[in-house]
């Protein structure tokens, strides 16, 4: 008979050892006992299911059962732990001492036999003291390997710590073995067990470990991955919270890889999950990244996070996105007072009014509201309601004209030379203030040269002068060189913005073919992207404001004229 021991060593077992694992010839060679033997209680521990799945448990009980005959004890209680952590799970929660103590108040043990000491457990604080509550109740606790541990003497108490201290010290080593492997693993791209993301599952490829047993990697799942696609598209295009999302996969009747609903929490772990760009994630270690699990591009990744920040709790206030969204108003989460500068609210407003032949009609509009001005928080002298439709058509006015900007706007190449031409102003601007810090380094060097001439007495400088001259050449280089710096900043800040200029020219074509033929969800999506918010006032007065970058671009890629027809104000908005 062959068992894998904790080592991972194959181990052989001699016909004579096996017999020891053989019910029937044990209970014969214990009734060749006296019967006033001393009765002993063994018990068996492993830290890991592998060590069950490999037969360590029957190692153990050959050794205690073989010494128990050796010493003449009749075995009266076994008792075995499969799976169990002696440095993570507490006595008080392990069934088998329990049991044991239990047999040990009623006097039906005298010794307590394992196979080493660090079977009873390895936290340093607890077991030894497990091992004292066994002696107190007069019983004996033995082990194959060390003897018996006694608590007579105050050295005893200290060995009997030391022990427990040293097992502790070794789980601790072990741990960390196990880590460190674990970090290696996924690193270099292997699957290391665990709970499976959705959206992927663990086959057998052909790869074995050590030992030679198959073991599992990862693959993206064909049935789920497209359902993880369709996650991050709503939450980046339409604002989709996790609760609508949930709801929608528990309607379609899926479930997650636990067989349960799927909850908002759930689907936030997926928006969260690093993994779906094609890396194995763990705590602390990403893998190199891996084409074939990839799901998620990192744009979509970035967008659909940047959606889902703007949810949370703590972004309330800067939010642009809708707080629900099944919200029936186009620009829920952008609206502004502009008397009191209080977000305003979109919700639908029941109206009831009476006709002139005493008819009374009702109507479900969708209005903005003032909260701040309804409830008296602030001093606003703004109107409380507003028609979402009239407000929305305005935005939408504003909108179409600054889409219908792009057909007329220069394409790619003229967006270009206007880029490289601001580009070339600033390395002329460059190269004259490196002359103007040159001159002023000179002038200092020559200044500071005439300082010794001038002790001398062969200087046509006096000692005053050239004070005064030394000073005002150290500013113009103080001046020089902040002049210069700062031009270095605009430089890589100007590089940095024509980057960003150029994915909005992308951007913003596509949003131009694309408004028009949008769901709410998304032209509500497409405006949080473009504008910064929008202002209301009496009388329906609306200033749209366009996000910086967007303005920039508009500003850039448009002639004088064209500018100031789009930037102009409309009949009843202003763009800013």
């Amino acid at each position: 008979m062959k068992y894998t021991n904790q080592f991972g060593e194959s181990v052989q077992i001699s016909a004579s050892d096996e017999i020891w694992l053989n019910d029937e010839f044990f209970a014969r060679e214990m009734a060749k006992l006296p019967s006033d033997a001393p009765r002993a209680g063994l018990a068996y521990r492993v830290s890991t299911k592998g060590q069950v799945d490999h037969d360590d448990i029957p190692m153990q009980k050959i050794e205690c059962r073989k010494f128990c005959a050796q010493h003449g004890w009749r075995v009266v209680l076994e008792k075995a732990e499969k799976g169990v952590s002696g440095s993570k799970v507490s006595a008080t929660k392990r069934d088998a001492i329990q049991e044991l103590k239990a047999e040990a108040e009623k006097g039906n043990i005298d010794i307590l036999l394992v196979f080493l000491f660090d079977r009873l457990g390895r936290i340093e604080s607890e077991t030894p003291y497990v091992v004292e509550w066994f002696v107190k109740h007069g019983v004996e606790v033995w082990s194959t390997r060390e003897g018996q541990q006694k608590i007579d003497s105050h050295t005893d108490k200290l060995i009997n710590y030391i022990r427990f201290w040293q097992a502790a010290g070794e789980s601790e080593k072990i741990a960390e073995r196990v880590a460190t492997r674990i970090q290696q693993l996924n690193s270099s791209g292997h699957y290391s067990g665990g709970t499976v993301a959705y959206g992927y599952r663990a086959v057998h490829k052909g790869r074995v470990n050590k030992k030679g047993q198959p073991v599992k990697d990862l693959e993206v799942a064909p049935e789920e991955a497209p359902i993880v696609q369709e996650l991050f598209e709503l939450a980046a295009f339409e604002g989709k919270s996790a609760y609508a999302m949930a709801e929608m996969l528990n309607n379609r009747g899926l479930r997650t890889h636990s067989g349960v609903k799927f909850t908002p929490v759930h689907v936030l772990r997926i928006l969260r999950h690093e993994g779906y760009l094609g890396y194995i994630v763990t705590r602390s270690v990403k893998s190199q990244h891996l084409p074939e699990l990839e799901i998620i591009s990192p744009e979509l990744f970035q967008k659909a996070n940047k959606m889902v920040d703007m949810r949370c709790t703590s972004n309330a206030e800067a939010r642009k996105v809708a707080h629900k969204s099944d919200n029936n108003t186009l620009l829920a989460g952008l609206v502004y007072c502009a008397h009191c500068g209080a977000k305003m609210s979109g919700f639908m407003h029941h109206d009831r009014y009476k006709l002139r032949d005493g008819t009374v009609k009702e109507s479900l509009k969708p209005k903005y509201n003032c909260y701040q001005r309804a409830q008296k928080l602030r001093d606003c002298d703004g109107q409380a309601l507003y028609l979402a439709d009239r407000v929305d058509g305005i935005v939408l006015e504003v909108v179409r004209e600054l889409f219908s900007s792009i057909r007329c706007a220069p394409r790619d190449k003229l967006l270009e030379q206007k880029i490289r031409q601001e580009y070339q102003d600033k390395r002329k601007q460059k190269a004259t203030l490196e002359k103007k810090l040159q001159d002023c380094e000179h002038a200092l060097e020559r200044y500071e040269a005439e300082v010794l001439r001038c002790l001398d007495g062969e200087s046509g400088f006096s000692q005053e002068m050239l004070a005064r001259l030394i000073a005002k050449a150290e500013a113009e280089l103080r001046a020089a060189r902040q002049e210069y710096a700062k031009v270095l900043q605009e430089a890589e800040d100007d590089r940095e913005l024509a980057q960003k200029i150029k994915e909005c020219y992308r951007q913003f074509c596509g949003w131009a073919e694309e408004f028009e033929l949008a769901p709410l969800t998304r032209k509500r999506m497409i405006l949080s992207e473009l504008l910064e918010k929008v202002e209301v006032g009496k009388g329906y007065q609306v200033t749209v404001h366009v996000k910086l970058t967007y303005k920039q671009f508009l500003e850039l890629c448009q002639t004088e004229e064209n500018s100031e027809n789009s930037l102009r104000n409309t009949t009843d908005g202003n763009v800013a």
